[in-house]
């Protein structure tokens, strides 16, 4: 089994006739999750903030996006269900022993990341799928083995231990420190909303962990 983390500069983005022109009508394309997969394409829960003076149905001008509903907006953007049919989110969605991890993100100032799992065939499959499709800029490939020694993966999802050892490193939890949530959210690339509500939801286990511990 093994996790790869894929990351596309902004310059390869732009370059990317389709992703580059959603970049000219998005400033940040979020996928919180898959609602579901059909022929056509993928069915993305995504949160999106738009460009000055940008329409979000202008997606329905792109030959991969379309927007399905429109659910609710917020000072963090619009939350929408959008259908996408784009090669790289139809072929990482439909290869067998392949999960692609939501969030992930498309962002007008980092570019894009994705959080691949898979076995080792199938993520082979994958990579070399993507060399043809959009060639990654950076592949950080993780080899995952059974249980990690200090148990946490038992408590903590993987992105709940990301977000938490990633506040911890830029001291959110020292006293006296000012760095804010939005702060660290901007700086993994993701929105505040899902950077606050995986280090809650981090903070909580853990002191539920605790408190059991104690006893």
């Amino acid at each position: 089994m093994r996790k790869v983390v894929l990351r596309w500069n902004l310059t390869t983005i732009q370059g990317a006739k389709e992703l580059g022109q959603l970049l000219q009508i998005c400033h940040r394309f979020e996928v919180l999750a898959h609602l579901g997969v059909s022929p056509v394409g993928v069915v993305q829960l995504a949160e999106i903030e738009l460009q000055d003076g940008k329409d979000i149905h202008e997606l329905n001008d792109l030959d991969s996006f379309q927007v399905v509903e429109i659910h609710e907006e917020s000072e963090d953007g619009i939350l929408a269900s959008i259908l996408c049919s784009h090669g790289l989110a139809k072929s990482a969605i439909e290869l067998s022993n392949l999960h692609l991890q939501p969030p992930y993100s498309l962002d007008a100032e980092r570019g894009m990341e994705m959080r691949v799992t898979g076995l080792t065939g199938a993520m082979r499959r994958f990579l070399a799928l993507l060399r043809v499709v959009l060639p990654p800029d950076k592949v950080s490939v993780i080899t995952m083995r059974g249980e990690m020694v200090n148990g946490w993966d038992k408590v903590l999802t993987t992105r709940q231990q990301e977000v938490l050892s990633f506040a911890v490193e830029r001291g959110y939890y020292e006293e006296g420190e000012s760095v804010t949530i939005k702060e660290l959210a901007d700086e993994m690339g993701i929105s505040r909303s899902t950077f606050g509500g995986h280090l809650q939801d981090a903070e909580r286990a853990v002191m539920k962990k605790a408190g059991s511990d104690l006893n």
